[in-house]
């Protein structure tokens, strides 16, 4: 039986000039563990919005075909009525988040459907459990990757036999991705009807029994997974001398950040040179982005000294605006960023020169969209809008958390190239916290891995000038 049945589906936004989808038709089945990939801004949250109801109900636009779930036709269905059956975990992890404890996080969904007290503890427990993830911690202490994984746990609790993940991959680690995906397979197989929007495909291919991806407004079924793989490769190192450790920029000794008794960066020493490029590694929870936040003073320390050769006389102070024409930082998160009306005024409010903008808005893909409002851009795009915004502004120092999450093999070379040249033509440190492998390689001079709040190996790329 078809868990959900689109057909002859066309969809527009209000104020958009462009359809995004045409007479389309979509079918995913019980039972079936379905992929859906494709190029970044092609329409594949859009898609998952008509699916649970999102569209048109709380996002406007023009609808036109069938939305059947179970055979029923469900178009006038608002999102609520949708939940029930539909189990939905989206791109921002921060959005979905509402309690202060996971397993109040957890108890929430089950509450709304009105699952028995008893019912709910083990949902509480299972999900937890599948998830590896404590069920006292506070949501507020979880890594970029843990909250992904607490939202997929809220949602698995809930028990929908239909399920939409949207980039759930985005922030996990390579085990947690597998443990993830090796949940949805046996969910899968117990006659669930899962579907995964995701660019990692060499993480998911061997899961999954169905690929699909949107080409000119449609959504195809691939004849060949291979091909798609193959189209997923590793970007190579670009072969550039790795420039000398001379010129320190940032020197931390004995770096120490806790939240309440957890120490999160424990007794930590790095140095950042001048020019190269780092790429820092590790499991979700180990503390790179703590470290990432720490390094550019977003973070107060809790021990320890930070040595900083940018601003003269910049001392204790907190960071001002002098250090942050500095220093460039990209969140994890691209919609915390963006509050300029336009892409155009976005990317041109830290520009040397209007030129200067347009060239990163070309760089990063995104021509043609510089009248468009940052927030209305598709999260793929609005992360590298965020990416052409920081590096317009030509930072000594850019510090990337996860740059490269929601992104095709395309516009993951655009971004390898164009962080590249930064570096090269300016000598700009850029520090990368990633866990995609395709561009691991080629955006390092110096990889450090991180374990327990600590750098427990270092490794050093191609050989220095």
């Amino acid at each position: 039986m078809d868990a959900i049945k689109l057909e002859h589906i066309s969809f527009s936004y209000d104020g958009g000039n462009t359809p995004i989808f045409e007479d389309t038709d979509f079918t995913l089945a019980y039972g079936d563990f379905a992929l859906l990939s494709g190029v970044s801004g092609e329409g594949k949250s859009t898609l998952v919005g008509i699916m649970n109801g999102m569209i048109p109900h709380m996002t406007q636009g023009k609808l036109e075909g069938t939305v059947l779930v179970d055979g029923q036709d469900v178009k006038d269905q608002k999102v609520s009525v949708r939940a029930k059956t539909i189990g939905t975990v989206l791109q921002n992890a921060d959005e979905q988040i509402v309690y202060d404890q996971v397993k109040d996080e957890i108890a929430f969904g089950c509450e709304n459907l009105n699952l028995p007290i008893a019912r709910i503890e083990q949902c509480i427990s299972d999900s937890t459990k599948q998830m590896k993830l404590d069920p006292e911690a506070a949501t507020r202490s979880l890594s970029g990757g843990q909250k992904q994984r607490l939202i997929t746990a809220s949602t698995l609790a809930m028990g929908q036999k239909i399920l939409i993940l949207d980039e759930p991959l985005a922030n996990l680690d390579v085990e947690g991705a597998h443990v993830l995906l090796k949940v949805l397979r046996d969910l899968a197989s117990q006659g669930y009807a899962v579907l995964l929007v995701e660019h990692r495909l060499d993480e998911v291919l061997p899961y999954v029994n169905k690929v699909m991806y949107i080409k000119d407004k449609k959504v195809i079924v691939a004849e060949d997974g291979e091909a798609l793989k193959r189209a997923d490769r590793v970007i190579p190192a670009d072969g550039l001398a790795r420039p000398k450790r001379e010129d320190v920029v940032l020197r931390g000794k004995q770096l120490c950040f806790a939240v309440g008794d957890r120490r999160i960066i424990d007794h930590l020493d790095v140095e950042l040179y001048r020019g190269e490029r780092v790429v820092l590694l590790g499991t979700n929870g180990c503390g790179k982005t703590t470290l990432l936040r720490t390094l550019a003073r977003l973070n107060p320390l809790s021990g320890g000294t930070l040595e900083q050769h940018l601003v003269p006389k910049a001392g204790r102070k907190k960071p001002n605006a002098a250090w942050f024409r500095k220093v460039g930082f990209v969140y994890q998160n691209p919609s915390y960023q963006l509050f300029m009306p336009t892409l155009l005024e976005e990317v041109s409010f830290r520009a040397t020169s209007e030129d200067t903008a347009r060239d990163m808005i070309a760089a990063f893909g995104l021509s043609g969209l510089e009248d468009r409002h940052p927030q209305s851009l598709s999260e793929g795009q609005k992360r590298r809008a965020g990416l052409a915004a920081i590096c317009a502004g030509q930072p000594e120092v850019l510090f990337l958390d996860e740059p490269t999450v929601g992104q095709d093999y395309q516009n993951l070379e655009r971004i390898v190239a164009t962080v590249n040249r930064l570096s090269r033509e300016t000598g700009c440190t850029v520090v990368t916290v990633t866990h995609d492998r395709r561009c691991i390689g080629a955006m390092a001079d110096r990889i450090l891995t991180m374990e327990g709040g600590k750098i427990v190996h270092e490794e050093v790329g191609v050989k220095e000038a």
